[in-house]
């Protein structure tokens, strides 16, 4: 398959105006909330990319914007582009309301940034007695950071709602959990494809669903579409050429260390030694070894932060060896 090269912007998860597939979740919470049975700090956790954060995001957005003109639809889970709130949280400017997010992949929360949430919680509510910190990508958290957030939510008072956001691929301090109520988010294969497929009709038929490899989906959704994102930017038919595709993706991740491509480069590793045991079913015992030898390397540079440029050098001349 050959994606469509025109340049695709993933939307962030704060811009994402549609909820897909967290109906029950959704209204789970919604009940929650009016019984005055919400816990006030809430862990979210599951597999990156299966839509957490933008589930946070439009649950907060239904908190703030309840009592505001344009306010949350539950019945198509959508947040109103001209809502108030909506257009504040998009600007950082809601007076009632904390990020702390890691966007680097690479460092760790810092403490400083931690102790801004008291500078926040201190400062007085507008307009509604709720304040609300959401901390994205909680795995990243060092210890430092994480004892300064204990104490953040030892002390924060009865009006304040805290949704932590954990990839559960990652550990996060056992301390942290024992403070929060969490919510496993999970989805079956049918599903993920669903929420994928109403995910892609929002950019203009750069993707088609149905010439997305099926292996593609053993990930989340938001994965998939971000590996569509980097095919759509290369000259490559990963159906026919894998390896030039692992050649490419190995260069991108060179450029923009993102361990999310570690992951893209396993997968398109496996499928380029399937298709080598279906060619010759007599090398199976071969293939199977150096496969499984690749992806143990990636996997331990990846758990252990090990120097991955001997890596690509060794496993890209292994691969040419194969084919």
């Amino acid at each position: 398959m050959k994606i469509d090269t025109e340049n695709v912007e993933i939307l962030s998860p704060k811009n994402q105006l549609q909820l897909f597939g967290y109906d029950d979740y959704f209204n789970s919470f919604v009940k929650l909330f009016y019984k005055s049975k919400l816990p006030n700090t809430i862990l979210l956790s599951g597999l990156k990319g299966s839509g957490k954060a933008t589930f946070a995001y439009h649950f907060i957005n239904y908190l703030f914007s309840y009592k505001e003109q344009d306010k949350y639809s539950v019945s198509n889970f959508t947040i109103n582009p001209d809502n108030k709130s909506y257009k504040s949280l998009c600007n950082y400017t809601h007076p009632n309301f904390f990020l702390l997010e890691n966007n680097s992949h690479e460092e760790n929360i810092k403490i400083d940034n931690v102790r801004n949430i008291l500078k926040f919680l201190n400062k007085t509510t507008y307009n509604s007695n709720i304040k609300i910190v959401m901390i994205d990508n909680a795995e990243y958290l060092n210890i430092n950071s994480s004892n300064a957030l204990l104490k953040v939510l030892e002390e924060h008072n009865a009006n304040t709602f805290f949704f932590i956001i954990h990839n559960s691929s990652n550990r996060i301090l056992d301390t942290i959990k024992s403070r929060c109520i969490q919510f496993k988010f999970f989805f079956t294969l049918s599903e993920r494809k669903s929420i994928l497929k109403n995910i892609i009709k929002q950019y203009r038929n750069n993707f088609s669903i149905d010439e997305i490899n099926d292996n593609f989906y053993f990930d989340t959704p938001g994965n998939v579409l971000k590996y569509l994102e980097i095919l759509s930017e290369s000259n490559v038919d990963y159906t026919k050429d894998k390896l030039s595709c692992i050649s490419y993706l190995i260069d991108k991740y060179r450029q923009k260390k993102d361990s999310q491509l570690l992951t893209f480069i396993s997968l398109m590793i496996e499928l380029f030694y399937n298709e080598l045991s279906l060619k010759n079913n007599k090398k199976l015992h071969i293939y199977f070894y150096h496969k499984f030898k690749i992806l143990k390397q990636i996997n331990d540079v990846k758990k252990f932060n090990l120097d991955k440029n001997n890596l690509f050098i060794s496993l890209q001349e292994m691969l040419k060896n194969e084919s």
